[in-house]
């Protein structure tokens, strides 16, 4: 779960990726996605142009989805397109905003960020398959009782969300609108732990 997640783990798999395919922005393509809170499809269907390295910005207004065996381009999720941002270093300490300007120079206006290997966009089953396994076994990943990953790559836009919930001046309306949440409450009930805190702060105000 995102709670178990540790930025040393995100930076080691980010790493293990580009490793593995002996491509450089497979770090990248990871850290960013943990460090936006861009879903898998937003992340597939991001272009060049989508990008402002000047402000850090990163539009969001569409995303590339499966059906029958087939990708094709829709909107986001619940139809909303927004705005996120990534931060110029990492918590791990690795210079996000140099990787995205480096990787900005190697395309035109409207090459896909991340994609697939012979070109085109990624698909979820491949890229797990010969990519997230190997990165993450070689990482050493934790695994579910069930054999499979305690972490998928859903859960790096969970790594994004505690993070930034955890960033001083940042409010939670601001993390929820970074994420495309529907309200504010979607994102309290993901992420805040309400009841604790309220136990937590009626026991200190009271001794």
């Amino acid at each position: 779960m995102a709670a178990c997640f540790d930025h040393l783990a995100v930076h080691a798999l980010a790493r293990a990726a580009a490793e593995h395919t002996g491509v450089w922005w497979r770090e990248l393509q990871v850290l960013l996605v943990a460090y936006s809170g861009l879903r898998w499809g937003e992340h597939v269907a991001l272009t060049a142009d989508r990008v402002d390295p000047t402000r850090r910005r990163i539009g969001v207004d569409r995303q590339v989805i499966e059906a029958r065996g087939h990708l094709r381009e829709t909107l986001p999720k619940g139809r909303r397109r927004r705005v996120t941002m990534y931060p110029a270093r990492t918590p791990g300490d690795t210079d996000l905003a140099g990787l995205v300007e480096r990787r900005l120079a190697e395309l035109p206006a409207d090459g896909i960020m991340f994609p697939a290997p012979r070109s085109g966009w990624a698909r979820r089953s491949n890229y797990g398959r010969n990519l997230w396994d190997p990165a993450a076994e070689a990482a050493g990943w934790l695994r579910d009782p069930d054999g499979g990953w305690a972490w998928t790559f859903h859960s790096l836009r969970h790594v994004f969300a505690t993070w930034a919930l955890n960033q001083d001046g940042l409010r939670i309306e601001d993390v929820s609108r970074l994420l495309g949440h529907s309200s504010v409450r979607v994102t309290q009930d993901i992420y805040i732990h309400i009841h604790d805190d309220l136990y937590g702060r009626f026991y200190t105000a009271t001794e």
